[in-house]
């Protein structure tokens, strides 16, 4: 996948997050890649999309809607749950 959006927010972007000099830092990462039969998990403390600049406010127990575009233009769209953390 090479971009993510969400009319939610302003901005989507994909993060990993690294340990460097024992310091865990959250980096930009360009795209993922997922293998056909293959599972990639975005949580916390790896591989995630960070949600920017919100429309409106957002509880938990709500859903957003977030799209990811492949390569070949295809867009999938998820509902995602809203979870307190």
């Amino acid at each position: 996948f090479t971009s993510f959006s969400s009319p939610a927010f302003g901005e989507v972007s994909l993060h990993e997050t690294i340990v460097v000099d024992g310091v865990g830092k959250m980096q930009e990462v360009d795209s993922l890649t997922v293998a056909s039969g293959e599972t990639v998990e975005l949580a916390p403390g790896g591989l995630h999309l960070m949600l920017m600049m919100p429309e409106a406010s957002i509880s938990p127990g709500e859903t957003i809607p977030l799209a990811m575009t492949a390569v070949d233009g295809r867009t999938f769209t998820f509902d995602v749950p809203v979870e307190k953390r």
